[in-house]
């Protein structure tokens, strides 16, 4: 009995690592296909792990940063990113996330992960650029151009944390009545609800993503829960002041801001507030969308960015799907 209890064991790690083997050869692929190679750089005390489609950029191609949210990684861009051929691309694991190292003494609020990434921009070289994120990217996006205004082009703000929604969403109504946090994995049917909270029109995922996923995001539900503490102080302190809203007065730059209108993590209501307080913004909310358009739908959010990065100081509204 013990033997075929082992023998039970070593099979299943085998097969989880064949698994892995798999999903990784298709992550390759699709980095591939949208012309992103993976390098690394040790700034701001991690060891960085980004992709790049012109590292030494012979074109002198104007240069595009994507930021990704909380608890995931650079890949939920890849899709979006085939469509920036005339754009040197570059998109990082955030400190603590994906590949990029984590540092347990560390906090991991907006303020530290801008000037982190600002070390990261400076590492590399990079003197003028576009900038864009989705949910937490965003809400670094615009801190990053309120902080470093004569470093940024414009600011695409996907679904991005930072400001207060005058509606509040379904994940600040279970947080708010101490309920299970559904963006942290502690099991692997958790990732399936994690999916159908986060995205409404989610891509398909082959065999063995899911799986390998769902068990990449066990293994770091330490970590994405000391983070998602630290960037949550920035949301309810953000209840009590508006410096948050001074910060976004103070972006000069022209803002696009895309929103999934049934996004349950950051309530669409908070593109109103963007638009308030942003001097130059424009936006466009996608029906049928969540919480991450650039993933849901990324052939149709790099047309409307692209479309805003050819004419970013045009102050005409974009409108919303009807």
């Amino acid at each position: 009995m013990r033997l075929l209890f082992a023998l039970l064991v070593v099979s299943l790690t085998a097969c989880a690592d064949w698994q892995e083997d798999i999903y990784q050869f298709g992550v390759e692929a699709e980095r591939s296909m949208s012309g992103l190679d993976k390098y690394s750089i040790e700034v701001a005390g991690h060891n960085w792990i980004y992709l790049d489609s012109e590292k030494d950029n012979p074109k002198k191609l104007p240069v595009v940063i994507m930021l990704h949210g909380f608890a995931v990684d650079k890949d939920n861009f890849i899709r979006f990113a085939r469509s920036f051929d005339d754009y040197r691309v570059i998109i990082p694991d955030l400190p603590g996330h994906g590949e990029t190292s984590y540092n347990s003494e560390l906090t991991y609020d907006f303020a530290n992960q801008t000037e982190w990434l600002a070390e990261f921009v400076n590492k590399l070289g990079l003197k003028k650029f576009h900038i864009m994120g989705n949910s937490m990217g965003g809400g670094i996006s615009a801190m990053y151009a309120a902080q470093y205004p004569q470093q940024i082009e414009t600011i695409t703000l996907i679904d991005a944390a930072g400001v207060y929604p005058p509606e509040p969403s379904e994940l600040q109504k279970i947080l708010d009545n101490n309920g299970e946090n559904p963006l942290i994995v502690n099991k692997e049917e958790d990732f399936d609800r994690l999916r159908e909270f986060a995205l409404e029109d989610g891509p398909f995922l082959p065999w063995p993503a899911a799986s390998v996923l769902a068990r990449q995001a066990m293994a770091r539900k330490d970590i994405n829960a000391k983070i998602f503490a630290d960037i949550h102080a920035v949301a309810e302190a953000a209840k009590h002041n508006d410096d948050h809203l001074k910060m976004l007065e103070q972006i000069q730059q022209p803002v696009l801001i895309l929103w999934g209108k049934e996004d349950r993590a950051l309530d669409v209501s908070s593109v109103q507030v963007f638009e308030q307080y942003l001097p130059d913004s424009r936006s466009h909310i996608f029906e049928g969308v969540g919480h991450a358009p650039m993933l849901e739908r990324p052939s149709d959010s790099a047309e409307i960015v692209l479309e805003f990065l050819a004419q970013p100081g045009k102050q005409a509204v974009i409108a919303s799907e009807e």
